[in-house]
């Protein structure tokens, strides 16, 4: 799921961050069948932009403690959650309470989750939910991952392990097979054993890599009985190595229960659905909510702690699907923490185990595409089949392990990604999830949203808003907030109740948001989620539009691949918030994959200068690929103009002879850089290179494709594609996302990703018989009048175009444009300020950050700014106030009158029928975030806030710091 800093106890409470929900299901009501395709909603409906349904807002992952809860709190909480416009809620039973001071009583109640108790409250959510028009998503158990007490180690993920033994050849041996060195149990079956000669004998060097003779080596599984391998066993110094698959142990993290049980086996689906049988059974009564208000059942990413995925079904599966026996080779796949990252945090330079040759990681390869392929048939298809058979969706996060990302999204009902996916939450490993979702046609993506490690108490509604316009970016269309904390106020905790991802007792824990009450911001989220509501209503309408498929050659996303253009990354605002601790690593070497992002980032940031839409695309996609009657590439309905080849490693070898044989049909395709000359796979690798070189050699020199090397051939070649909204030129500033009606017209969300003002000048089709302009932060429509438009976009924003072929907006939703001109003519500075906070108060002064001022760096969330100008208004004059730098929100009245809130930059608002001729008075309330009072707290010796002891250098900007400038526009009307 994400990259880890500091401790193991810290490590492994990170992976819990995305955790969420519990869950039922039951038999005693006929059988419902749940489709993807009922959370399409059709084409834009200009109506319903202002207030969208209910269910086109953002949901919250609504963490519960265990079971400690009551039913009045419950109601009350959902009810206070659809006041503030929130769409639905994740339910998360977890045990992640310290302390605890209650006694027995109190520890029953937490862990009394999945009892008859819980499932009453349970019920009183879901009656309560009907009322208020909510959805609701339970978690696939309490706690992460999935399992449960209701589990046996039977049930258990596994892990393959290994041990080894010498022997000398030459002559009949009988040698005990060797138990594995790592995670040996009772319950370990012997899977295969193999032989051979070794390169390099360092048997008392266990730190080092055991060299194996690949030509010598040989499955020696049939000569096994008794627990002995009898062999006529060739002269020379052999290495017996056994391999085993066993149950990895491991129990969901934070489970409300207090016998932990084993999380199941992702690999097995009898094991899936005993899991989920048992959870959402008969038992539970919860089959009459499935439908309604129950969707989905939650499961979060796949960070298991099993050091190489297996399953018993693996040898048999691999070899009918890579077309060779694995079982001599299993050794190539032996790395402490391959696939469990605690492991691989504690020995981050872990070499491998076993090693053949160079050619090894094509063994890795085509082990790791098993995997995947095996946990999208008896994972997400048996999820899928089994939630959609009951009226029920399921909704995953397919990510974790190095597996196919782009297919594995294409099999859940709702695929889900993060903000913090692969530790920095960058936009390439995000758009794999909605790729993926695009290709395989689901509706709807939704990620985990405005979760950052390090970053507790620092999301404010500005970082929301960001957070938000760079997800729909990528391509999701449903936010889900990590999270919202049940009101509680065990003993032993902060004034503020409980906040589960940071606390005073185990201080590694420390991850963002806190979404609720006790959140100084709280009182501005009904707008936030208005906000979100209205883009995601716009960005559910149609489906998505690509103009170009990006050829991703790897199966996962390098943590360390970042597009240096991009920003938030790992949640990071420069020069706001402080820095990211360094995390302590021994790997400086970059990786395959950043190399090759480094590169094709700089593609993808052309193309989004240039208006040009851009999805990554996987072999398996590529191989179902055809050509239309317009010569365009289409893969399960979906039309593409381009494919793109660009500095692509290696290319599986069907997908060389698919680009080969649409190419010489006439597919258009641009390839940039250096040619793919081999494929990934081990079976006969040397003749497949050979033939995937020449297929894509061939490919390349056909008339409708074209090799680039330099930027400016780049840029002269996406210049040619056909573009129905053409930018006048490109812009660096821009992110965006298009979306196709089925009538021709277009939805086009576009963000403004800079600080600055941007102009930005559109070229609309011929086609496009009107356009209008969306402002998702108030709802309001405005019309172009010709196929040149414009829009001065303001900084961290974005407007979403709509470009329609037929229908007319009726004039009764329309509105009037509002002037948003950027005066470079300020009328006056207002410089003298009377500043208060808490029980500190500066007269005279001018403006300043508090975070540098040693009275106001640890003052609370509020400072209360008065000031005064003179003004000669005059007629026909509208006037301005532009606030600079605010931290981080404005409540403004002048002259006794409430002018409104600003939440966002720019911090600008239209004061012109608020201010008199002469004296004016302005009052601004600055609300800042909790971060720099909890420091303070802490250095005064505050016990219950001592996780932030000795951060005084780490204070975010708070307070109004402007410059507050006042500007006058003449009004033209």
């Amino acid at each position: 799921m994400k990259r880890l800093n500091g401790s193991i106890v810290y490590v492994i409470l990170f992976g819990i961050t995305v955790c969420i929900f519990l869950l039922s299901a039951a038999f005693q009501v006929p059988f419902k069948i749940a489709k993807a395709t009922a959370l399409k909603s059709g084409d834009f409906d200009p109506s319903l932009f202002k207030h969208p349904p209910l269910k086109y807002a953002p949901f919250t992952r609504w963490w519960w403690p265990g079971n400690d809860v009551t039913k009045e709190e419950l109601t009350r909480e959902v009810d206070l959650l659809a006041d503030h416009h929130f769409g639905g809620v994740e339910i998360q039973p977890f045990a992640l309470i310290i302390p605890v001071k209650g006694g027995k009583a109190q520890q029953d109640r937490i862990t009394g989750y999945d009892s008859p108790e819980y499932y009453d409250n349970l019920r009183t959510v879901l009656d309560e939910a009907i009322k208020k028009g909510l959805t609701v998503d339970l978690t696939d158990g309490s706690g992460w991952p999935a399992g449960g007490p209701h589990l046996t180690e039977e049930d258990n993920n596994l892990t393959l392990e290994f041990g080894t033994a010498n022997l000398t050849g030459g002559k009949a041996v009988s040698v005990a097979i060797p138990r594995p060195v790592r995670g040996d149990r009772p319950t370990a079956r012997l899977q295969v054993v193999m032989a051979a000669k070794t390169l390099k004998d360092n048997a008392d060097q266990p730190k080092e890599s055991l060299y194996l003779d690949s030509l010598s080596a040989i499955d020696l599984t049939a000569f096994v009985q008794d627990n002995k391998l009898n062999w006529d066993a060739p002269a020379g110094n052999w290495k017996v190595v056994a391999f085993w698959g066993i149950p990895d142990g491991e129990k969901p993290s934070i489970i409300a229960k207090k016998d932990a049980g084993y999380v199941m086996n992702h690999w097995d689906s009898t094991k899936v659905l005993k899991n989920y049988d048992y959870l959402f059974g008969d038992r539970t009564g919860l089959a009459s909510y499935f439908g309604r208000p129950l969707r989905a059942i939650f499961d979060d990413s796949y960070e298991f702690r099993a050091n190489r995925n297996y399953s018993w079904d693996f040898l048999n599966y691999f070899k009918e699907k890579r077309g060779y026996d694995a079982r001599k080779w299993l050794g190539a796949n032996m790395q402490l923490g391959y696939n469990n990252m605690y492991a691989r945090m504690s020995a981050p330079d872990a070499p491998f185990d076993i090693v053949f040759s160079d050619e090894d990681w094509r063994l890795r390869y085509d082990y790791d595409l098993t995997l995947s392929e095996l946990l999208g048939k008896n994972f997400l298809d048996a999820s899928r089949h089994w939630t959609e058979s009951r009226g029920l969706l399921h909704r995953t996060q397919t990510y974790g392990f190095n597996m196919d990302m782009i297919a594995s999204a294409g099999l859940a009902s709702i695929p889900e990604t993060e903000t913090m996916m692969e530790g920095s939450g960058s936009e390439g490993a995000m758009k794999l999830i909605t790729s993926g979702a695009h290709l395989y046609n689901k509706p709807v993506t939704s990620a985990e949203s405005a979760v950052f490690i390090n970053r507790a108490f620092m999301t404010t509604p500005q970082k929301l808003r960001m957070v938000a316009d760079k997800l729909f970016a990528v391509g999701v269309n449903q936010m889900i907030f990590h999270g919202t904390s049940y009101t509680y106020h065990p003993e032993g905790y902060v004034k503020e109740g409980w906040y589960p991802w940071t606390n005073n007792v185990i201080t590694g824990i420390n991850f963002s948001s806190n979404i609720s009450e006790s959140d100084p911001f709280w009182k501005y989220q009904t707008d936030i989620n208005q906000y979100i509501a209205r883009t995601q209503y716009a960005l559910r309408t149609g489906k998505p539009h690509a103009d170009v498929l990006i050829y991703y050659p790897f199966l996962n996303f390098d943590d360390g691949a970042v597009n240096p253009e991009e920003i938030l990354t790992e949640g990071y605002l420069k020069g706001i918030e402080p820095t990211l601790p360094v995390a302590p690593t021994k790997i400086n070497k970059r990786t395959p994959q950043q190399i090759w992002y480094e590169k094709v980032s700089k593609l993808t940031n052309k193309l989004e200068a240039s208006g040009v839409s851009w999805e990554w695309v996987n072999d398996a996609s590529i191989q179902e690929a055809e050509l239309n009657a317009n010569k365009q590439i289409e893969i399960r309905g979906n039309v593409y103009q381009t494919l793109l080849l660009a500095d692509a490693p290696f290319i599986q070898l069907k997908s060389a002879a698919q680009i080969n044989a649409l190419s010489k049909k006439g597919m258009k395709l641009l390839t940039v850089g250096t040619l793919p000359e081999k494929q990934p796979g081990f079976l006969n690798f040397r003749e497949n290179d050979k033939t995937t070189k020449v297929l894509i050699a061939e490919a390349a020199n056909t008339k409708n494709s074209l090799h680039v090397d330099s930027s400016d051939g780049f840029n002269k070649a996406i210049s040619g594609l056909s573009m129905k909204v053409k930018y006048a030129r490109p812009y660096d500033f821009v992110r965006t996302h298009q979306r196709d009606m089925t009538d021709g017209s277009r939805i086009q969300f576009i963000w403004n990703k800079s600080d600055r003002w941007q102009k930005i000048s559109i070229d609309l089709d011929p086609s496009f018989t009107d356009s209008y302009w969306l402002n998702a932060e108030d709802g309001s429509i405005t019309q172009n009048h010709s196929r040149q438009i414009s829009y001065m976009l303001p900084p961290y924003c974005s407007r979403l175009l709509y470009a329609n072929t037929k229908k007319v907006i009726s004039k009764g939703l329309l509105s009037t444009p509002k002037t948003m001109e950027v005066s470079t003519s300020p009328i006056l500075t207002v410089n003298n300020w009377n500043i208060n906070a808490d029980s500190v108060t500066v007269s005279h002064s001018e403006l300043f950050d508090w975070k540098d001022n040693s009275q106001f760096k640890f003052q609370g969330t509020k400072g209360v700014y008065t000031s005064s100008f003179k003004l000669n208004k005059q007629n026909g004059t509208k006037y301005y106030i532009d606030l600079g730098k605010v931290y981080f929100t404005a409540d403004m009245r002048i002259n006794g009158k409430a002018a409104g809130s600003l939440l966002y930059a720019p911090y600008r608002m239209d004061i012109t029928s608020f201010i008199v001729q002469g004296e004016n008075h302005i009052v601004i309330t600055v609300t800042t975030t909790q971060l720099n009072h909890f420091i303070g707290l802490a250095t005064s010796g505050d016990k219950f806030y001592k996780q932030f002891k000795g951060q005084e250098n780490r204070l975010m900007s708070a307070g109004l710091a402007g410059p507050v400038t006042i500007y006058s526009v003449l009004n033209h009307k």
